[in-house]
């Protein structure tokens, strides 16, 4: 099978570069800080609502219901879908900048309901509005980091999104774990400050100036970026280029079916997008307390929680160091590989046991499998699915083609949310982890098949590639 068509070979050198590449990670560091602040959001339940339960010895003013909870859990999914198609449309309309800047408030917003809550319908709204920042800012910040990288630093500030966003988990699960849920609030509301004033001082990207046709402040803003080293009349008309052949088509949902190059890249980003949610990652989070026990921990679920997610964060670090080494089809395919084969192990562990198996000599097999899976992740569905949202979009659907993948990608998040634990009382947790192994096997065929590759492609190259 021909695994990438569209590259020398699955291993390449990077580029040289004389630029000064300084103002882009200040610029992509500032970006992800939205990111962290999604990530924050996303676990802040697990802490808040076993301190909120009826069922909770606390003193506090109210106590949410079971449902009541799972309410306020999972609003943060509506309000993500809510905000992922309109946030494409928002960042064409009103820039890029200004939309990122306006989910700081979004965020803020949040944290302010939350920590003043005194019922829980205040809870459920602040929760919407979480959902709505992270929703956006998964579709708008690989677009603003695409625009903005050069070619050969797009894949390691593309990865900061991930990253960040795993740091945002693990900075909650540890506050989590010795505050009351009011406080953690309090403390977590701090990041959107920063991300906020930080973005502040931070450029349009230059693609949207050109769309603007603001030519004289996208240069300045080419050699911002770039200094004046760097071949700034070059890379400008280049973008005024893939500028004007994608104004030439009209900007409609429809178009995207229509064109083949939209087509394609449709169908490799939306795709990539539902893997990461269905190649199993929240079953292994979810089933984390019960795969620990299994192997003989009697750790606190709390210490369990930043245990995983202490190996993300640090796995993410790493990939962010190799992930311009190799190409993207290489790391998502040798990613899904592995947590095929780590998700078999920990189906295979769950099935024994459920036939009453003597396997205490595999006790190691859980702990190992689950950490090993998290790492595969780490190093593939984790980052690369972010920068192929901001590398294959053409820029005239780069809006629509994004909020679709990220409903996407929180659809098939619900789906799994919703279907684990029933798979698991009903059938047992080896099912559903051999669900998902299957999914990952699908994935690895699929991405050889039909997702292109970019690294080391300017925007105009990838465009190109995708109409062959």
């Amino acid at each position: 099978m021909d695994l990438d068509t569209d590259t020398e070979s699955p291993m390449l050198h990077p580029a040289p570069t004389s630029t000064r590449k300084l103002k882009q990670y200040c610029a992509a560091i500032s970006v992800s800080l939205g990111a962290l602040c999604a990530g924050t959001c996303l676990a802040w339940s697990s802490p808040a609502l076993a301190q909120l339960s009826v069922t909770a010895n606390s003193t506090e003013s109210f106590h949410l219901t079971d449902s009541q909870g799972a309410a306020v859990g999972g609003m943060i999914a509506i309000g993500a879908l809510i905000s992922a198609i309109p946030a494409g449309f928002l960042a064409d309309k009103f820039g890029r900048k200004n939309v990122i800047f306006a989910l700081s408030l979004t965020f803020l917003l949040n944290w302010i309901l939350i920590i003043f809550a005194q019922n829980v319908t205040t809870l459920i709204i602040g929760r919407i509005f979480a959902g709505i920042g992270t929703g956006a800012i998964c579709v708008v910040g690989p677009i603003y980091i695409g625009e903005i990288a050069e070619k050969s630093t797009r894949g390691v500030l593309g990865a900061l999104i991930n990253m960040f966003l795993c740091s945002g988990i693990l900075l909650t699960c540890v506050f989590g774990s010795f505050t009351t849920w009011r406080v953690l609030s309090m403390i977590l509301g701090t990041v959107p400050v920063i991300f906020g004033g930080s973005f502040l001082f931070m450029p349009e990207t230059p693609v949207y100036l050109v769309k603007a046709k603001n030519l004289e402040k996208a240069e300045k803003t080419l050699i911002e970026f770039r200094r004046s080293n760097h071949d700034i009349n070059t890379e400008l008309k280049e973008i005024q280029r893939e500028v004007e052949a994608s104004q030439q088509n009209a900007a409609s949902i429809r178009d995207v079916f229509t064109s083949k190059a939209n087509r394609r890249a449709f169908m490799s980003v939306v795709a990539v997008l539902a893997f990461q949610q269905l190649c199993g990652v929240n079953a292994v989070v979810f089933y984390t307390v019960p795969i620990f026990q299994a192997a003989g921990s009697s750790l606190r679920p709390d210490l369990v929680g930043i245990i995983i997610g202490l190996v993300q964060v640090l796995s993410a670090y790493v990939s962010l160091l190799v992930i311009e080494k190799a190409n993207r089809k290489f790391y998502l395919m040798l990613s899904s590989v592995g947590m095929l084969l780590f998700l078999t192990a920990l189906g295979m562990y769950f099935h024994l046991k459920s036939l009453n198996v003597d396997i205490s000599h595999l006790s190691f097999l859980p702990i190992g499998s689950a950490v090993m899976f998290m790492v595969s992740f780490s190093f593939g569905y984790g980052p690369i699915p972010w920068l192929l949202m901001g590398e294959l979009f053409a820029p005239e659907i780069k809006g629509v083609g994004n909020g679709f993948a990220i409903a996407t990608n929180w659809s098939c998040a619900f789906l799994v949310t919703y279907f684990f634990p029933i798979i698991k009382s009903g059938l047992g947790a080896h099912v559903a982890f051999y669900i998902c192994a299957g999914i990952n096997a699908l994935a690895t065929v699929y991405v050889g098949f039909v997702v292109p590759e970019t690294r080391g492609k300017t925007l105009l190259d990838i465009q190109q590639i995708l109409n062959k």
